[in-house]
């Protein structure tokens, strides 16, 4: 049996959750796939920016305090510090806190919102193939989901994506950057950790990091393949750094990130790609969870707006990521080369030195209050 639906949504994290409550709440018929039984382990820094507040309380009705009750927000911090290994770069106050999440309480919150609003959900549904010109996914399991319209949100390493016959896959292989990532019990961290810190100057084209959570620490790295580098190595590197005992370290968990291969024509046939699918991850930081669910809102809001006015999705998808994403997505990346190729030249002290010339307004930038693209105001659509 073939299980028909205006539209199949290819993973059911944040994009695929943002892209199905968009649909089911105007009534269309949404069936999410997802190859995992929420809640999974999902490990993530989960820090949330201005933009991701304002975004879930306008798409999911979730604000700060809902989402504290819940035990999804489960630290705040106003400060930040970015450092090498002998020094401290920049540190300060921000304009508006950074908000931290259990990414696996978050995820299974927004499916269960999506859900509410009338999508239907499979877990433990993996999807093995896509027709993206004929509107079929079929899964693992045998079952067949035929819809007028896909939309692929099943993350970096995306089966939908994958089908595509037209993107450029050497350009999306070359700038998709390693990842590893612990999750620390804070009585395991040599030190109290009340804010996150960023460390620049050991990895190239990339970085490390340290951010608090209510009970635990996480630890990662992320940066581009580099010759004659070993992310491992480096990854051991900079525990040594951070004195952190061997002994507490268990499962090392790795995981690609889409680090500047953004897809400007994320659309094939009748189907569109959002989130880490379409490489849709800010580039300098590494900030995912708002590009996620505002790219997987706006392929869900065009799908909904093309079935009811009877015309293609895709176009109407790919103006608004035009107007509203891409200058973020390329203004971050012409930042980060920059910075990067100073830091080579000069060492990490011009990182520092940039932050430093104006650190109110670059808060802001990474907020999203200010755009990437030459620090202008932004005025998001939503």
């Amino acid at each position: 049996m073939i299980k028909k639906y205006d539209v199949i949504i290819c993973g059911g994290s944040l994009a695929g959750s943002a892209a199905g409550i968009s649909l089911a709440r105007r009534g269309h018929s949404v069936a999410i796939l997802d190859r995992a039984r929420f809640p999974r382990k999902k490990l993530c820094g989960g820090l949330l920016t201005w933009k991701s507040v304002k975004l879930l309380a306008t798409l999911f009705g979730e604000d700060v305090d809902s989402l504290t009750k819940a035990g999804v927000i489960n630290h705040a911090s106003d400060h930040y510090a970015i450092r090498t290994f002998s020094k401290t770069l920049a540190e300060g106050g921000l304009p508006f806190p950074f908000h931290f999440v259990d990414r696996t309480l978050f995820d299974d919150l927004l499916l269960t919102r999506a859900y509410e609003a009338g999508a239907e959900v499979f877990q433990e549904t993996k999807i093995v193939s896509c027709d993206p010109a004929g509107g079929i996914v079929t899964c693992e399991n045998g079952d067949v989901f035929q819809g007028d319209h896909i939309i692929g949100a099943d993350g970096a390493n995306s089966v939908v994506r994958g089908s595509f016959p037209d993107y450029d896959r050497e350009r999306f292989r070359e700038l998709m950057a390693p990842t590893i990532e612990i999750s620390l019990d804070k009585k395991d961290f040599p030190k109290a950790v009340e804010y996150p810190e960023l460390y620049v100057g050991f990895i190239d084209a990339g970085y490390g990091w340290v951010f608090p959570n209510k009970d635990k620490v996480i630890v990662g790295i992320c940066g581009l393949r580099q010759e004659n580098s070993n992310t491992s190595q480096l990854f051991k590197l900079f525990l040594d750094f951070l004195q952190i005992n061997p002994e507490v370290v268990s499962d090392l968990h790795g995981h690609p990130l889409p680090y500047g291969n953004y897809l400007e024509d994320p659309v094939h046939g009748v189907t569109m790609l959002a989130g880490d699918a379409g490489g849709f991850v800010e580039p300098l930081f590494g900030e995912g969870i708002f590009f996620a669910m505002c790219t997987g809102m706006y392929a869900g809001e065009a799908v909904a707006d093309g079935i009811e006015r009877e015309t293609a999705p895709g176009p109407i998808y790919t103006k608004r990521l035009h107007s509203q994403i891409m200058p973020e997505l390329k203004g971050s990346n012409f930042m980060r080369w920059a910075l990067f190729k100073a830091m080579k030249w000069l060492g990490p002290f011009a990182l520092g030195w940039f932050i430093r010339s104006d650190t109110t307004r670059l808060a802001e930038m990474v907020h999203g209050v200010r755009s990437y693209s030459w620090l202008t105001r932004k005025h998001w659509d939503f």
